[in-house]
């Protein structure tokens, strides 16, 4: 789990620094404490890109190819005016991932 959280954190400098990520946060069975071999790492990239919603995931997975081996990987990008549209609507999803995620 050590060697896993220090793979994470590489892939979130790496986000910050090559796709100008402003937020990475982890979420899910890793900040719950629940994770195990088989876990995804899931993870909501704040971004302000211009890419569709789908073109994201295969950019941002590409760009930390070399980091991510035998890590599975899920990650959601969202712009900045995208995450307050759905504080907005109290969407529960995003507010639970804000609430209880990690920012890396």
């Amino acid at each position: 789990m050590k060697d896993a959280m220090e793979r994470i954190k590489a892939i979130s400098d790496r986000l910050k620094k090559e796709y100008n990520a402003q937020k990475v946060i982890l979420y899910g069975s890793y900040v719950k404490g629940e994770a195990t071999e088989d876990s995804d790492v899931d993870l909501l990239i704040v971004a302000p890109t211009k890419e569709r919603f789908y073109e994201r995931m295969a950019t941002v997975l590409r760009s930390i190819r070399d980091l991510r081996s035998g890590i599975p990987l899920s990650p959601i990008v969202l712009r900045p005016e995208e995450i307050k549209a759905r504080i907005d609507i109290e969407d529960q999803f995003i507010e639970k991932i804000l609430e209880e995620g990690i920012e890396l």
